[in-house]
């Protein structure tokens, strides 16, 4: 299964936010492993809140990794294409 990867960081000013598209999902997992070291809390969403699987707007799934910490630092998507 091919999928599209992108990660969006939200700094902790608008200037410091950045979005990074076409990452491998090597790198999806390490970005993830490490936040997790660093005890931010990746939460994994796969469904809206009616229960139906999130989908894109080509209506492709989508997977989104949130990466908490104090705040929300970061989301990576997941798009299965």
């Amino acid at each position: 299964m091919d999928s599209r990867i992108s990660h969006t960081y939200f700094g902790p000013t608008p200037t410091a936010r950045y979005v990074t598209p076409g990452l491998s999902q090597e790198i999806a997992y390490r970005l993830i492993g490490i936040n997790a070291l660093a005890g931010v809390e990746p939460v994994v969403y796969t469904r809206t809140p009616s229960g139906e699987q999130l989908r894109t707007y080509d209506g492709d799934l989508l997977t989104v990794v949130a990466l908490h910490g104090s705040a929300l630092r970061g989301v990576i998507e997941i798009e299965q294409i």
